[in-house]
C-alpha cells in the first residue's frame, strides 16, 4: 500500500477580474459597437502576446464558444483590467501597435503579432537598440534588439534568427 497526497488546484479560480464574465456590462462601450463576430475573434487573438497563461485559455474558450455577448464582455473586461478610466483608449493604442507589428513582421504564413518578434514588440515595446546583420557570409540573417531596462531587469537581449529565406521568419533563438 502506497499513499501520496494529492491536491487539486482550480487555475480558474484566480482569474482577474473574470470571475463572473456574465456580471460584466458593455452597453454604451467601444465593446459594444464591435458587432462582427469574426473581427472580435481576430481582436480577441491580438491580445495573446500581453495576456497571462489563464487569460489566454479563457479568450481561447470564449473564441470557440462562439458567443457573441460573452466574447464583446471578455473583451471590454480584460481592457477594463488595464485601464479602468479608459479602456477604449488602451484599446486603441494597443489595436495601433498591432497593425504597424502586422505590417513589420509579418511574413507569408504568419501574421506580425504571432511571430516571435511581433510578439515580443507587443509585449516589450520598442527595443532601445536593434541591430540587423542581412549578409553575412558565415551565417543565417539575424536581428538582436537590445532593452536597456525591461520591467526590473537591465540589459535583456533577443537574438532572432531567419533560418528560412522564403519565408522571412525570423525566429527567436536566445533571449537572457
Amino acid at each position: 500500500k502506497k499513499k501520496i497526497f494529492f491536491q487539486r488546484s482550480n487555475s480558474f479560480a484566480g482569474l482577474k477580474n473574470n470571475d463572473d464574465i456574465n456580471a460584466v456590462s458593455v452597453i454604451g462601450t467601444f465593446a459594444e459597437v464591435i458587432s462582427n463576430k469574426e473581427l472580435l475573434k481576430e481582436y480577441i487573438d491580438y491580445l495573446y502576446p500581453i495576456s497571462t497563461i489563464e487569460e489566454n485559455l479563457f479568450s481561447q474558450n470564449q473564441i470557440e464558444y462562439d458567443n457573441i455577448d460573452l466574447m464583446q464582455k471578455f473583451f471590454y473586461n480584460f481592457w477594463k483590467s488595464r485601464n479602468p478610466n479608459s479602456p477604449d483608449l488602451a484599446w486603441n493604442e494597443y489595436h495601433q501597435k498591432v497593425k504597424s507589428v502586422n505590417n513589420e513582421f509579418r511574413n507569408f504564413k504568419i501574421p506580425g503579432y504571432l511571430t516571435d518578434r511581433g510578439r515580443v514588440y507587443l509585449q516589450y515595446g520598442s527595443p532601445n537598440s536593434r541591430h540587423k546583420v542581412e549578409n553575412a557570409s558565415s551565417t543565417y540573417p539575424y536581428e538582436i534588439w537590445h532593452y536597456y531596462k525591461l520591467n526590473n531587469q537591465t540589459n535583456k537581449k533577443f537574438v532572432f534568427v531567419n533560418a528560412d529565406f522564403a519565408t522571412n521568419e525570423y525566429r527567436l533563438e536566445y533571449s537572457n
